[in-house]
């Protein structure tokens, strides 16, 4: 069986894994935001198409431990059979992280790393492979941790996250995989009401809508392993067919409310690129009419504004009334996911569950009403 990599956001490692487990991949080490298995080809598609919460999918093309010269590293990467792989003038970007590693200078990884491609593609006839930049690019990447290099193709391209459906966004967005991650980290009964009254751009409404209707998040967009033919176009397809069978007609409660009008405008255009018209119920209102008005119960997850989004003297009186919404509303779940370190200030902290989460580099965390 192939073995494959499935790199996630720091803190949902375990989500990731029970992503892969329910996709029948064979776990064979979890690690801090790397996921490693194994299984048929199948697995391609099928996790791109499913991923929630995964940042990309890799295939490990080789690994070998206990690498401390360049030497070495050359000859790990010219021992694949790139030609299996490399596709007529497609571009070939090769990418270096390196951790707690002997080998640390990422420029020299990548110039060495590209080096032994080539010279495995040509035969060593050539210093140079064509490259036509107007294709679809072959990423690679050579992840070094404690001295293990591991050889990784991309199978996804774009990241994992990159859904399609939101073109526009407001400032400071949240990345759809971790709206996803904190959807699913909050425990929400799809038949109680999801509220999110700082919908901005309408992610987490539309992750939760996608969650809860059980669509694959990758169905409308393009992969690498496509333009690679890393999988039969038949499997490929076969597999989106599949996906697309599964998908729940239920109506289900879904609320998202913003003050902002231009920002409710950009989250109904996301809802129709994601093929989910009508199916949001949308208000233009301001957060404290609906602390002050509504009784609430069911599950609320939040991204409020601070200080990327919003100046500093109107911070505190948004999160105090967040944290009056949970104790006006016992009935209510969820949480608040927010950048804003203050908030520990703020609120009883016994009465929240608290986890460190990150936003692209971004750290933030989610407190998750106990």
């Amino acid at each position: 069986m192939q073995k494959y990599v499935l790199s996630t956001i720091m803190g949902v490692e375990s989500l990731a894994k029970k992503e892969i487990e329910r996709q029948w991949g064979q776990i064979e080490e979890v690690v801090d935001r790397l996921v490693t298995f194994s299984g048929g080809p199948e697995l391609i598609p099928r996790i791109n198409f499913w991923s929630r919460v995964g940042n990309k999918m890799y295939m490990l093309l080789a690994e070998q431990e206990n690498v401390t010269d360049f030497d070495t590293l050359f000859e790990l990467v010219n021992s694949i059979h790139w030609k299996k792989y490399f596709k007529k003038d497609f571009p070939i970007i090769v990418k270096a992280t390196s951790m707690r590693s002997e080998l640390t200078a990422t420029p020299t990884i990548q110039g060495i790393g590209k080096k032994a491609i080539v010279k495995s593609i040509t035969g060593g006839t050539d210093e140079f492979v064509h490259e036509d930049k107007e294709l679809e690019k072959m990423w690679i990447l050579i992840l070094i941790i404690d001295n293990k290099v591991r050889v990784l193709l991309d199978t996804s391209g774009a990241a994992l996250h990159m859904r399609g459906y939101r073109t526009e966004a407001g400032e400071a967005p949240i990345k759809e995989s971790l709206a996803a991650a904190c959807i699913l980290l909050s425990n929400w009964r799809f038949k109680e009401a999801f509220y999110d009254p700082f919908c901005g751009s309408g992610t987490f409404a539309i992750e939760a809508l996608m969650i809860a209707r059980n669509i694959a998040p990758g169905l409308r967009r393009k992969f690498a392993f496509e333009w690679l033919n890393l999988v039969d176009w038949e499997t490929s397809e076969a597999e989106r067919a599949l996906a697309r069978k599964k998908r729940f007609e239920w109506d289900y409660k879904i609320y998202a409310s913003d003050i902002d009008p231009e920002m409710i405008r950009i989250a109904k255009d996301n809802v129709d690129r994601a093929g989910q018209t009508g199916r949001i119920e949308f208000a233009i209102r301001d957060f404290k009419d609906i602390v002050q008005n509504d009784k609430l119960s069911g599950t609320i997850i939040t991204n409020p504004p601070y200080d990327k989004r919003l100046k500093e003297e109107n911070i505190d009186s948004i999160y105090k009334n967040l944290d009056k919404l949970f104790r006006v509303n016992p009935e209510l779940k969820g949480g608040v996911i927010t950048g804003y370190t203050d908030f520990d200030n703020l609120i009883k902290l016994s009465e929240y569950k608290k986890r460190k989460l990150y936003n692209g580099g971004d750290l933030c965390y989610l407190y998750r009403r106990k």
